[in-house]
């Protein structure tokens, strides 16, 4: 079986589940760093359970890497704060915006680590989901009062954080295992974050809240990305960089029916630009093998 056949299917179900988490953000009554350490928390109790059922080793292959892998953790913890930290301090739309420039970024840092020129046609598509998105959220890039500016540059930092963690991770961790990759970051983001839990509210939270909890853990982020480590196994740090942008348009799909938030004609059209990018990267990547 080719890279691409098990690479695709694995890359497009993380980006489903990771497009829940938006709904559980909304859902779950915590501010957003209490909820990145426990999701963590979760995720981190999934996977290893997850890899004792396998009988597998916790330990990664080399005592070297874990200085890497646990500063590839730093680098997701930091991603997820400085994302939700964007949507805090300005709008859920600037904050997306700012953090699904990661594309570009991941286009652009990629030849750094493959040696490789940076193709016309990557740059050109990289623009392409930039202008889909710009077209889904750009009402609201309309006012430029100081809290859009810096909702722009928390995201724009979280952007680069991600790209710069996937590509890290493809590139100098290629011989972990997925699931043990993983592990080990999320135990990274639950230790950094553990002193920043509203530890009074979690206490109060009702049953239901911690089932939500638990689903976040487990599904959108321990099996989201665990697939998604995969997928960057099997695929270009940029293919999958660029299919991600789905994400945006997938999530306003399910807050619209989950929570009646109706996807404006916006919305519908930078959608449209995104998956035909995205269409377009599959079926280059499904010829190219």
């Amino acid at each position: 079986m080719s890279h691409c056949r098990v690479g695709l299917p694995s890359l497009y179900l993380s980006i489903f589940l990771l497009s829940l988490t938006g709904l559980f953000a909304k859902l779950i009554p915590l501010d957003a760093t209490s909820i990145i350490q426990l999701r963590s928390v979760v995720a981190a109790a999934g996977l290893a359970l997850y890899i004792a059922l396998q009988k597998r080793s916790f330990k990664l292959s080399r005592k070297r890497t874990y200085i890497g892998v646990y500063g590839l953790g730093i680098l997701l913890g930091l991603h997820w704060v400085t994302f939700f930290h964007a949507m805090q301090i300005s709008t859920v739309a600037v904050g997306m915006l700012a953090m699904f420039t990661f594309p570009v970024v991941t286009i652009l840092l990629e030849p750094l680590f493959t040696q490789n020129r940076i193709k016309a046609g990557d740059v050109f598509a990289g623009i392409t989901v930039l202008v889909g998105l710009t077209i889904m959220v750009g009402a609201d890039l309309t006012d430029l009062k100081k809290p859009v500016t810096l909702g722009v540059i928390s995201g724009t930092s979280s952007a680069i954080l991600f790209a710069l963690r996937n590509l890290l991770q493809k590139y100098r961790f290629d011989g972990e295992s997925s699931d043990s990759l993983m592990l080990h970051q999320v135990i990274a983001v639950a230790l950094m974050l553990a002193v920043f839990v509203d530890y009074p509210r979690v206490e109060s939270l009702e049953a239901v809240s911690f089932l939500k909890i638990f689903l976040l853990g487990i599904f959108s982020t321990a099996t989201a990305h665990t697939l998604l480590v995969f997928s960057l196994k099997q695929l270009p740090a940029k293919t999958v960089a660029l299919i991600q942008c789905l994400q945006p348009l997938i999530a306003a799909v399910l807050a619209w029916l989950v929570v009646g938030e109706i996807p404006g004609l916006s919305v519908l059209l930078g959608g449209s630009v995104i998956l035909s990018v995205a269409t377009y990267e599959s079926v280059q990547k499904a010829r190219s093998k």
